[in-house]
């Protein structure tokens, strides 16, 4: 019994499944790319950890063209528009804790790490629309570069 489950399961794997092969199968293939979204709603332009100092200078001297859309104790969202593309600026506090570092641990913890990341919008239209729910996705540390 043993054997012919074996040959058969051996069989299936060399020969493929038919599912693969089949014309069904070869259309969907060519006609998704053309029916799907290839663009995202935002582009991450860049993302880095700054010290304790850098963040400090980022929060008491910001960039006169930005405007501040969130500040929450672990995060800051400012916004600016330049040639009808929104850039967007997220600072968030790292948590030394979320990141499997223990308190005890201090050889590896950071400290008064903040990560700053900067994404871009096609147009003022399109942050309008997702605003709230790229803003959502930030709170719930969904689009921390890792």
């Amino acid at each position: 019994m043993k054997s012919i489950l074996i040959a058969s399961i051996t069989f299936m794997s060399l020969t493929g499944c038919s599912l693969y092969k089949s014309n069904g199968r070869k259309e969907f293939e060519s006609d998704a790319p053309g029916k799907l979204k290839t663009s995202s709603v935002f582009q991450l332009k860049s993302c880095k950890k700054e010290g304790s100092v850098e963040s400090w200078f980022n929060e008491e001297f910001p960039a006169a063209t930005y405007e501040l859309v969130v500040a929450e104790n672990d995060l800051e969202v400012w916004r600016t528009s330049h040639e009808g593309v929104v850039e967007v600026k997220a600072i968030q506090k790292i948590d030394s804790t979320a990141s499997g570092i223990q308190p005890t641990d201090t050889a590896n913890a950071v400290t008064g790490q903040t990560q700053t990341c900067i994404y871009e919008f096609a147009d003022m239209a399109t942050w309008d629309l997702y605003k709230d729910q790229f803003i959502r996705e930030l709170e719930n540390n969904l689009l921390v570069a890792e």
